[in-house]
C-alpha cells in the first residue's frame, strides 16, 4: 500500500467516503452487531485485510471474540483471551507485526498463527472513556510492513468504533437503569396496592392522586377525579386534622393526627394518620404522602379501660373515705392529739396521696420527685430539698416509697431535724437502669441541736426496712447522727438483698 503523501486523488476520495460511511453506519447502529459489521467492512476497505476480528473484555477481564471474518473455530479457541493489554489500561498504542516468525512469542502461539495462514498482524486498541475495552485485529498471509498512513487509518477506525461502543454501553446502562426503576416502581405500586394499611398520596391542593386498594374499599371510591376526602371527615374533627397537616407542612416534619372518617357504609371510624410533606428541589411544597390505620377498636378499648380506671379510682377514694370515717368513729373517745391517732391519719393520708399520683397516669407509674414532694406536706423547696434524675416507679413501688418517706418525714417532725426552726432535709437519689443497684435514695437530715438516737426500733423503722426489702430487694441503712438521721436505701434487681 502507498503512504499518505503518495495517495492518488481517487484513492484519497475513496478512503474519505469509506470513513464517512463508517461514521454514518455507526451513528445509525441499533445493535452492537451492527457496530461490529461496520467496523469489519471498514477494515477490509481501508486496510485491505480480508480477515479481521473484534475482541472485547468480558466481565472477568478476559479478551473474547465478538465478531470475525475468515478465522477458523480452532484458531479462535486457541488464541482466545490473548491480548497485550489489560482492562483499564490507558494511552495504549497499536502494535503491528511484520512477520510473526521474528517475534519473541511462544512457539505454540507462532505455530498456531502460521497454521491459520497468518504471517503479518495488527493489534489496534479500542478505547472507551479513555480506557482499553477491546481491540480489533488485522491478518495478512504474507510479510507486510504497515505504513504510517495505514496506522493512521487503523487508529481512525478504532476511534470511531470506540466512540460507538461507549455510546451503546451508555444507552444500555441507561436502559437497564430505567428498567430497574420501572421494576422498582412496579414492585412498590404492587406492594402499596396490597398493603394491609391505607396508603394515599395528595397534591399540593389536597386532592387525592392515589389511594391503594384498602383505602378505596374503605371509602368506596374508584373515581379520584370527583372524590373529595375532606367531605368524609367528621365535622367536629376537621379543624384538628387540618391544623395538624398545616403544621407539618410549615415545619417540614411528619404529622400524626387522629380523626373520625365516614366509611362507605355511613359508619364513622377513627383513623390514625401518619403523613409526610413532599417538597421539590426548589423547596416548593408538592403535596403529602401518608398512611391511615383504623384504630377504632383500640380507641374503644382505651375508653373502656379509662372508664374502668376512673371507676376504680372512685371506689378506692370512697373506700379510703370509709376507712377514715371508721377510724374517726373508733378513735372518737380518744383525744386527737394522741400519737396513735395522728400516726394512723398521716399514714392514711400518705396512701391517698400516692393513689392520686397513680390515678393521674392511669395507674401506669408515678414520679419519684412528685412522691417526695407530696410526702413532705409543702415543706419541699424551703426546709426540704428534693433533687435527682427522672425516675418513674411502678404502682406498688410508688405506694411503698410514699409510705416510707411519710414515716421518715413524721419522725423528722417529732424527733429529728424538722423539730427545730433551722433544721433541713436533703432527699436525693441516683439511678442507673443498667446496674444491679439501680436506685440509691438518701434521706439526709441536718440541724443545729443534737438529735438523740432512739432507745428502741419503732414501727416506722421496721416498716421501712421490711417494705423496701420486699418491694425493692433493698438494703436499708439508718445512721442516727448527732446532727440528724441519714437513711440510705439501695434498691437491687433480682433476689432480695440479705
Amino acid at each position: 500500500m502507498l503512504g499518505a503523501a503518495e495517495l492518488s486523488p481517487t484513492q484519497e476520495s475513496r478512503e474519505t467516503a469509506t470513513l464517512l460511511q463508517l461514521t454514518d453506519r455507526l451513528y445509525r447502529s441499533e445493535r452492537l452487531e451492527d457496530v461490529y459489521q461496520a467496523a469489519l467492512d471498514a477494515i477490509r476497505e481501508l486496510l485491505g485485510c480480508e480477515r479481521s476480528s473484534i475482541l472485547l473484555f468480558d466481565q472477568d477481564g478476559a479478551m473474547r471474540f465478538v465478531a470475525w471474518r475468515g478465522l477458523s473455530e480452532a484458531y479462535r479457541a486457541a488464541v482466545d483471551g490473548h491480548t497485550p493489554w489489560r482492562p483499564g489500561d490507558r494511552d495504549a498504542e497499536p502494535i503491528f507485526v511484520q512477520n510473526i516468525e521474528g517475534t519473541a512469542e511462544p512457539e505454540w502461539l507462532k505455530r498456531t498463527i502460521k497454521n491459520e495462514g497468518i504471517v503479518a498482524l495488527g493489534f489496534v486498541p479500542l478505547m472507551a472513556n479513555g480506557e482499553v475495552v477491546g481491540k480489533f485485529m488485522t491478518y495478512l498471509p504474507h510479510i507486510h510492513e504497515f505504513s504510517p498512513h495505514q496506522c493512521d487509518l487503523a487508529v481512525s477506525i478504532a476511534r470511531q468504533v470506540g466512540f460507538s461502543l461507549e455510546r451503546h454501553r451508555a444507552e444500555r446502562a441507561r436502559s437497564l437503569a430505567e428498567q430497574q426503576v420501572r421494576e422498582s416502581d412496579d414492585r412498590f405500586r404492587q406492594m402499596a396496592e396490597d398493603a394491609p394499611i391505607m396508603i394515599w398520596v395528595a397534591d399540593s391542593q389536597g386532592r387525592c392522586l392515589h389511594l391503594n386498594q384498602m383505602l378505596r374499599e374503605f371509602w368506596g371510591v374508584y373515581d379520584l377525579e370527583s372524590f373529595d376526602w375532606s367531605e368524609t371527615m367528621h365535622p367536629e374533627d376537621r379543624e384538628q386534622i387540618a391544623s395538624g397537616m398545616t403544621a407539618a407542612r410549615q415545619s417540614k416534619t411528619g404529622a400524626r393526627v387522629k380523626g373520625r372518617y365516614k366509611r362507605h357504609d355511613g359508619q364513622y371510624r377513627v383513623l390514625e394518620t401518619t403523613a409526610k410533606p413532599q417538597f421539590g428541589a426548589d423547596g416548593r411544597y408538592e403535596g403529602m404522602i401518608g398512611v391511615n390505620v383504623d384504630v377504632t377498636e383500640r380507641e374503644e378499648a382505651d375508653a373502656r379501660k379509662q372508664l374502668m380506671i376512673n371507676e376504680l379510682n372512685h371506689r378506692v377514694k370512697n373506700t379510703l373515705a370509709v376507712v377514715q370515717s371508721v377510724a374517726r368513729q373508733t378513735f372518737k373517745t380518744l383525744p386527737t392529739s394522741r400519737p396513735e391517732v395522728s400516726a394512723f391519719e398521716g399514714r392514711l393520708s400518705a396512701l391517698a396521696q400516692a393513689h392520686n399520683l397513680l390515678a393521674a397516669t392511669s395507674w401506669q407509674s408515678a414520679s419519684l420527685a412528685d412522691i417526695a414532694r407530696k410526702c413532705v406536706n409543702g415543706d419541699a423547696g424551703a426546709r426540704v430539698r428534693v433533687a435527682g434524675p427522672s425516675v418513674y416507679l411502678k404502682p406498688k413501688e410508688a405506694v411503698t416509697t410514699a409510705m416510707a418517706l411519710h414515716e421518715l418525714y413524721t419522725n423528722a417532725l417529732k424527733h429529728g431535724a424538722l423539730r427545730t426552726a433551722d433544721g433541713t432535709i436533703d432527699i436525693t437519689w441516683e439511678s442507673d437502669d443498667a446496674a444491679d443497684q439501680w436506685l440509691k435514695l438518701r434521706w439526709d437530715e441536718q440541724c443545729q441541736g443534737a438529735v438523740e438516737k432512739p432507745s428502741r426500733r419503732g414501727f416506722g423503722s421496721r416498716m421501712i426496712e421490711s417494705a423496701m426489702k420486699a418491694e425493692f430487694h433493698a438494703d436499708v441503712q439508718m445512721e442516727f447522727r448527732p446532727r440528724g438521721l441519714l437513711c440510705t436505701i439501695v434498691a437491687h434487681r433480682g433476689a432480695a438483698a440479705v
